[in-house]
């Protein structure tokens, strides 16, 4: 666990609570002088208000399947992260992931909350709430988002879908 610098972590939290998404790149710059940091804005592929960081994650951003469950039902959120994480997800230690697994952050209390993967030796690209998709280091995150972090393999969409399907009761 590594919880990075405890200003910066505060700072983005600031950033990701002004709702008006926009505003955040300048708002990112300018904590950059005061907080040096190596995260990057990403062009996201879809519609910022049309995707969390789980969806990003397990790719069902604009998936048809995923989209008519979640309509009529429950979404990829907390309760279905738990659940993959109890029985779905097979956990690696930090140094054997690879390019693309999953990487989860926890509260201190073991609740979910924050999802990512992971990028190069040492990068995340994760979602921030419904803000702009970001590359970053491991803490490089708003301090909301949790102080321990722990790796996943990645599923395919289909092993997700499958997953999903079965929490949501479409079976």
């Amino acid at each position: 666990m590594r919880k990075g610098d405890s200003m910066l972590r505060k700072k983005l939290q600031e950033m990701t609570e002004v709702l008006d998404v926009s505003r955040h790149p300048a708002m990112l710059k300018e904590l950059s002088r005061t907080c040096p940091n190596t995260i990057a804005i990403l062009k996201s592929p879809h519609r910022l208000d049309r995707y969390t960081c789980a969806m990003y994650a397990f790719d069902f951003t604009e998936k048809r399947e995923y989209v008519q469950i979640a309509a009529h039902g429950p979404f990829a959120g907390k309760d279905f992260l738990h659940r993959l994480v109890d029985n779905g997800l097979l956990e690696v230690p930090e140094k054997e992931a690879c390019e693309g697994d999953i990487v989860i952050y926890f509260a201190e209390d073991g609740w979910f909350k924050h999802i990512g993967l992971k990028r190069g030796a040492v990068r995340v690209v994760s979602k921030w709430g419904t803000g702009h998709l970001y590359e970053h280091g491991l803490f490089e995150v708003p301090e909301g988002y949790g102080t321990t972090t722990r790796f996943f393999k990645r599923l395919t969409f289909e092993a997700g879908l499958r997953y999903f399907r079965e929490y949501a009761g479409y079976s």
